[in-house]
């Protein structure tokens, strides 16, 4: 069945994954937290993501691993998954908070001062990304560019995830989803360009 709803997630649906995701997100800004009798430096993990190497240098991290322990709890992650995981980590430590509503895509079509937080330029350039590195570094620009006001970090990674799967298909000559809904392309275009 064909569902038109874009903004709907399509990889990070049960609520057990998408509380991994906000609550790892969450330790990014906290000094002092326990988890299992552990104690965590979130903000330690947050500076040490920011250093490496995107988006693969990531995948030596502690936070990295942390998040793809906690995920691989909840749902299987096969190896493009797991890349995609890196390229999340690597765009989400440069977002200062989660906003769940609307959309990732939504947002950098949201007008700030008459003009959306991401250009369409800039958007283009975003769609147009043909491999993993410069897909980070196009998302990456993009969450700075929101700033202060946040992004929803759900929707980002379910669009990551969606992202890293239809380009490993490429990669492999495979053919695209015969739902034009579930292309990550066709969603973020139609979110961006029905924000307001």
């Amino acid at each position: 069945m064909l569902s038109s709803n874009t903004a709907q997630v399509r990889i990070f649906t049960q609520p057990a994954t998408q509380k991994v995701l906000t609550e790892w997100f969450d330790t990014l800004s906290e000094r002092y937290e326990k988890q299992d009798e552990k104690r965590i430096n979130g903000r330690a993990w947050r500076a040490e993501l920011r250093r490496m190497d995107p988006p693969y240098g990531v995948m030596m991290c502690e936070g990295y691993a942390e998040l793809r322990h906690r995920l691989q709890q909840q749902m299987p992650l096969q190896a493009i998954d797991q890349m995609a995981l890196a390229v999340f980590v690597s765009v989400a430590v440069h977002v200062e908070k989660h906003i769940s509503s609307p959309s990732f895509a939504a947002q950098l079509g949201q007008k700030k001062n008459d003009r959306p937080y991401l250009s369409r330029l800039r958007f283009e350039r975003l769609q147009q990304a043909t491999d993993p590195e410069s897909f980070c570094q196009q998302l990456t620009r993009a969450v700075r560019l929101r700033g202060k006001d946040g992004a929803n970090i759900l929707s980002l990674a379910d669009g990551i995830f969606l992202w890293m799967r239809e380009w490993q298909a490429r990669e492999e000559h495979q053919p695209e989803s015969i739902d034009p809904f579930s292309r990550n392309r066709i969603r973020w275009a139609s979110e961006y360009l029905s924000a307001r």
